[in-house]
């Protein structure tokens, strides 16, 4: 496209879905597509005559790459059990099955929602379709998740999902494409109606009943199933409604053992490997109010127990037979305090939630509610710091030490925020790098330090700030006078304060001419006579 035509807009009605174009990297990807009415229309008369792209298998591969942490995969899936709330679902079940044909171990992931028809089935199968972005109170957006959680867990994956009218079965392998030398993603799906009376199930034809046959051929030949007698067990499974995901063919490491532990705890699926500390999951046992920062890199129910800020009160995570019992952070802390921040609107930039809710830039909800405080396990002296930062009630970034501090600054303080105005990454393990994420963690350093500089002699360290000036200051806020705050560098360990001389070096030391000193920590002016040494105490 030329560089005239970036950015504008095309008034010529015959251009179905002609949109703007942004510039911008990060907002790029928001892009709608057209409109369901107008889709086939186009499909048949704007793209004829033109190559289309093909996708080779290894993008599976390359794309599920994007999820580093595997325990970060099962979150995408728990998304999209959660977000299926909104037709009916109760509970998502992560379960760990054997595969008859070979005796190896298969994760199970369902949930008993509102299930997906043949079209939804082919956009779960495809990739960047979503029709979540534009619903209220759903954390799924870039219709991506469902393929690199899956392939990042398994080589192979079968979906059986059942809705009112109809339900569909669908195969991504990495194996099956691979092993036949595919040069194109090639998915088997078979769709079933109801039929007499809902009492049975019929075949859906989209093509033609040879076609039909050869995708029933396709998985019974590389799933883990046999017959399709095997196949309707799993609908009977789910019972009314709902969604049954399988992954088979388990990642290794290097000594060609699973990635994922199955065996160390009956009730949890962990990780090995580097995430797996061995240390910290003693002194889990020992400081139970830090068990999850501890554990939650290695352990899927200590991961998912915080992995929401709130869950809706009827429904239920359950893992290998038992539920998942939901754990605020704020519980674990002491002593804790809430600041509300408002960050400053970026000019020319329309923000996430201005988009979303359609509202002007300057919205309202710009706006996120700070709660920090010590872990109680904090008297201790334990390295555990960092904010959860959650993001549409969705963990986002787990304890996020933004605070790196030379010796022991800043150890115990854990907080709490919920920043609906920052756009998650694709993996929903970080936000995308901007401006208002950097701003951001420049107020929570600052949060933390001045968190830290006031209340650490509650735990047990030296003071890092002179307490009579801390207990001016809070005097000076209760009256709402205004009195000098002086604080000192919280990086420094020592509680006695040198204040830098800015005066005029030509003048005598004995002169007693108004002199202005400036506080390293907050750059604070103020003026006072010199008379004798100046000395805090």
């Amino acid at each position: 496209m030329p560089a005239s035509a970036m950015g504008k807009s095309n008034n010529n009605p015959r251009a179905y879905g002609r949109q703007s174009c942004t510039k911008q990297f990060w907002k790029a990807g928001e892009y709608e597509g057209a409109p369901r009415n107008t889709r086939r229309q186009m499909d048949s008369s704007s793209t004829s005559g033109f190559d289309h792209a093909r996708m080779h298998p290894k993008f599976l591969h390359s794309n599920a790459t994007s999820h580093k942490w595997a325990l970060g995969a099962f979150a995408e899936l728990l998304d999209n059990a959660l977000d299926e709330v909104h037709s009916g679902a109760t509970y998502v079940n992560v379960d760990v099955l054997d595969n008859k044909k070979d005796g190896s171990k298969m994760l199970l992931v369902e949930d008993n929602g509102g299930g997906m028809d043949p079209e939804k089935m082919r956009k779960c199968m495809s990739l960047g379709y979503s029709e979540k972005s534009k619903m209220a109170d759903t954390i799924g957006q870039y219709g991506n998740g469902f393929k690199t959680s899956t392939m990042r867990l398994g080589a192979d994956v079968i979906v059986f999902s059942r809705s009112d009218r109809t339900q569909s079965i669908g195969l991504l392998s990495y194996t099956f494409l691979r092993s036949t030398a595919k040069e194109d993603i090639v998915v088997p799906i078979l769709d079933y109606e109801r039929r007499r009376g809902n009492e049975t199930w019929g075949k859906m034809f989209r093509s033609s009943s040879e076609n039909w046959d050869k995708s029933l051929e396709t998985i019974l030949e590389w799933s883990p199933f046999e017959s399709e007698r095997d196949l309707d067990h799993q609908f009977y499974m789910m019972k009314q409604h709902g969604t049954r995901i399988i992954i088979y063919n388990l990642w290794e490491d290097d000594e060609g053992n699973l990635e994922l532990d199955l065996d160390t705890e009956a009730h949890d699926i962990q990780m090995r490997g580097v995430n797996r500390d061995e240390k910290n999951i003693q002194m889990a046992e020992q400081y139970p109010n830090s068990r999850h920062f501890l554990t939650y890199r290695h352990s899927l129910r200590s991961y998912a127990a915080i992995l929401y800020l709130r869950l809706p009160t009827n429904f239920r995570i359950i893992l290998r037979g038992k539920d998942v019992e939901h754990h605020n952070i704020l519980n674990d802390l002491m002593w804790s305090e809430q600041i509300t921040y408002r960050p400053k609107p970026i000019e020319k930039e329309e923000t996430y939630i201005a988009k979303k809710t359609k509202k002007e830039k300057k919205d309202t909800n710009m706006v996120a509610e700070v709660t920090l405080g010590f872990v109680k396990d904090a008297k201790n002296h334990l390295d555990v710091q960092g904010f959860n930062v959650y993001h549409r009630n969705r963990l986002i970034t787990p304890f996020w030490r933004v605070w790196n501090a030379a010796g022991s600054d800043g150890r115990g303080v854990i907080g709490v925020i919920e920043a609906d105005y920052i756009n998650p990454a694709h993996d929903k393990q970080g936000f995308e790098h901007t401006l208002l994420l950097d701003r951001l963690k420049q107020k929570l350093v600052e949060t933390q330090k001045a968190y830290w500089s006031t209340n650490c002699h509650k735990i047990g360290y030296a003071p890092r700030r002179n307490v009579r000036a801390i207990n001016e200051e809070r005097e000076a806020a209760k009256s709402g006078s205004q009195r000098p705050v002086l604080d000192s560098n919280p990086d420094k360990s020592s509680s006695r304060k040198t204040p830098v001389l800015d005066s005029n070096p030509d003048e005598s030391p004995s002169s007693k001419r108004p002199t202005s000193f400036r506080f390293k920590s907050r750059q604070v002016l103020f003026t006072q006579e010199i008379t004798s040494r100046f000395e805090y105490k």
